[in-house]
């Protein structure tokens, strides 16, 4: 029996068995319940925060990192966002950080990043968001710098050690399958809430993109290469320091630029945990439907977000100029950067020497109007769009959402477990198969059936959507040169923004509702499953396409028949990131109406008596996670093979 046969038949039993069992043994819990594992969990809570002062583990472990990080979050918030002590500005004002950040910005790219870094963070301040845009530029610069010196020499260990990184791997795999909501809430119950958890957590989140890409930076310098220095009898370290990380530099330094987006997306989600910042200011406009405040904090954390992409990318690029010219500053940049680094050190001076350069000037007036268009297009758009977007909104939620959420929800919770045990090894394999009836088992303990079953048919939805959007742009792009070039670049622009920032013009459309996450969810996820499929149809040979052509197949034929049959590993790895990035979407948004288990985590942490609940479903989330990206790995693998 071939697997589509065994998908199809798989669900025509499930079907047939809903019509007669529908309704009984759902496991559905109401929203103020709890079941004795959550108590239990509210329980631990309470005895840690008790016990926080006198138990060993915590008091000379656990307390004193989070001291160690508290004094670093500290130190740089005094630098640039906090007064300190009887200072009632910072110790560096914003002429010198807007001075520091041009410079920096040449120093290490080039002038148009210099231009574009003093022009974004001045921006900051003419939004009246000056502050909040230094406390999340202060979480996220401690984050990074904590997780490079965790993720660099452990990178570097698994560059050189095939066993160390077999033993990484899989821990690596799993804390980027979790979506950012996760992260949270058990390190709450260890660090407390506050921007040290805040930089804990993030760390944690971003340290595994440093650690892979160091390591394949140093497993791709060519062996040639390396015997060569071996033959001229370097030792390990020599080989280290003048072969493998000089050769690897550029791509350590695209490592560093993962590692910076990463943590600033973590950081404004770390908002739930009272991390200081613009998400903070995001998440509050979200929860009272202010969508003129939310956008004009999301426009802020795009432009950072932008700002250090691109001062990254370009380092990046400076870095492989330099090790090509073997190092070298061509004659008139030398001197220059010396007349800058004078030029910010009088600015450094000023700014914390006077007020005027210190505080920025001005009342914020043009984040007041950008707050007041957005709320004005918010309410044109509600008058004149919302026949469209609600019949949009009402046929995508009742002909498919609702029916498949139901189908979910209303079937007896073993028989929705035994369809996605037989889907996991119909798709995957027997160890696909077992992962999910795990993951099934281990749903069921959390005491959060119905509300995972309802993340899961939002999830699945949003997957279709973003795979029919994969499939549409992505032959589109794999097709043609020039419209690669042109719509790549967007496409990066995207991946780029922080989560937040989607919710908010969905909320303005479509208000708060589970499909405003679905569609947010929907663009978030679109980007990186256009390319990858771009690149799969890419890949196809060109022989293959010149032989279908001259056989006289049509271009809807060569697609349909030999392109996209040819990139079946490309289409299941895209579902795979699909998933991932949608599962990691529809859960923030328990912001915006969404329900479920992105509800659940924010409850948890806005109502102590539901802590233990938010927790379990931090654990449903990470499950649900789990099961997806086994089963679809597994399929990507069977593909190939």
């Amino acid at each position: 029996m071939s697997r589509r046969t065994a998908v199809a038949a798989t669900l025509i039993v499930w079907l047939v068995l809903f019509a007669v069992l529908r309704g009984r043994q759902t496991l559905t819990l109401a929203a103020a319940d709890l079941t004795g594992l959550h108590r239990w969990l509210n329980d631990v809570n309470d005895s840690i925060g008790a016990n926080r002062n006198s138990n060993p583990l915590f008091l000379y472990f656990f307390n004193e990192i989070r001291l160690a990080i508290d004094n670093l979050v500290t130190f740089v918030q005094s630098l640039i966002s906090q007064p300190t002590g009887s200072r009632p500005v910072p110790q560096i004002g914003w002429l010198g950080v807007v001075g520091l950040a041009g410079y920096v910005s040449w120093a290490v790219g080039n002038w148009r990043v210099a231009l574009l870094a003093a022009a974004g963070f001045t921006f900051f301040g003419l939004q009246g968001l000056w502050q909040e845009s230094m406390d999340t530029l202060a979480l996220t610069l401690s984050a990074v710098l904590v997780a490079l010196l965790i993720g660099i020499p452990l990178g570097l260990w698994a560059g050189l050690s095939d066993r160390f990184n077999r033993i990484m791997t899989p821990f690596l795999d799993f804390m980027q399958t979790m979506p950012t909501f996760v992260y949270l809430a058990p390190l709450t119950l260890i660090f407390l809430i506050g921007g040290a958890s805040a930089v804990i957590t993030t760390v944690i989140y971003a340290a595994p993109p440093a650690i892979r890409i160091t390591a394949h930076a140093i497993r791709s310098v060519p062996k040639t290469t390396v015997e060569a220095a071996d033959s001229l009898g370097t030792t390990r370290s020599q080989q280290l320091l003048k072969v493998l990380l000089p050769m690897s530099r550029r791509t350590v330094v695209m490592g560093v630029n993962q590692t910076i987006m990463a943590a600033l997306a973590m950081v404004t989600i770390a908002a739930l945990i009272d991390a200081p910042g613009l998400g903070k200011t995001v998440v509050q406009a979200l929860q009272s439907l202010d969508v003129g405040t939310a956008f004009n904090a999301g426009l802020a954390i795009v432009v950072m977000a932008i700002v250090l992409d691109r001062v990254t990318t370009a380092a990046a690029v400076r870095t492989e100029t330099a090790r090509r010219t073997g190092g070298t500053l061509r004659g008139w940049r030398r001197p220059l950067l010396v007349v800058g680094a004078i030029a910010v050190l009088v600015l450094v001076y000023l700014s914390h020497t006077y007020v005027w350069a210190a505080e920025f000037p001005g009342n914020g007036s043009t984040g007041t109007h950008i707050a007041s268009a957005a709320d004005t297009a918010t309410t044109w758009l509600q008058d004149h769009l919302s026949g469209l977007t609600n019949a949009l909104r009402d046929a995508l939620t009742n002909g498919l959402l609702d029916p498949f959420q139901t189908l979910l929800t209303d079937s007896p919770w073993w028989l929705v477990g035994v369809t996605l045990v037989a889907l996991g090894a119909v798709l995957g394999g027997w160890r696909a198969g077992v992962t999910a009836a795990v993951c099934v088992g281990l749903l069921v303990g959390t005491g959060l059936w119905s509300d995972s079953m309802t993340t899961l048919a939002s999830t699945a939805v949003a997957t279709v959507l973003v795979m029919l959007l994969g499939a549409v742009f992505g032959v589109w792009m794999g097709r043609g040169q020039l419209v690669d070039r042109l719509v790549r670049p967007t496409l990066d622009a995207a991946q780029v923004m922080p989560p937040f920032v989607y919710l908010v013009p969905f909320l303005a459309l479509f208000g708060a509702t589970r499909f405003t996450a679905i569609v947010a969810a929907v663009v978030y996820a679109a980007p990186v499953a256009i390319k990858i499929i771009a690149d799969g149809v890419r890949n196809v040979p060109e022989a293959t396409v010149e032989a279908a052509t001259s056989a006289g197949c049509s271009t809807w034929q060569i697609i349909t028949k030999v392109q996209l049959p040819m990139a079946r590993g490309a289409l299941t790895l895209a579902t795979n990131q699909g998933l991932i990035y949608v599962l990691s979407m529809v859960v923030v948004g328990g912001l915006v109406g969404a329900g479920a288990l992105g509800y659940d985590v924010v409850a948890g942490f806005s109502q102590g008596e539901l802590y233990g609940k938010g927790l379990a479903a931090g654990v449903a989330i990470v499950l649900l996670g789990v099961m997806f990206d086994r089963i679809t790995q597994a399929a990507a693998r069977r593909t190939r093979a």
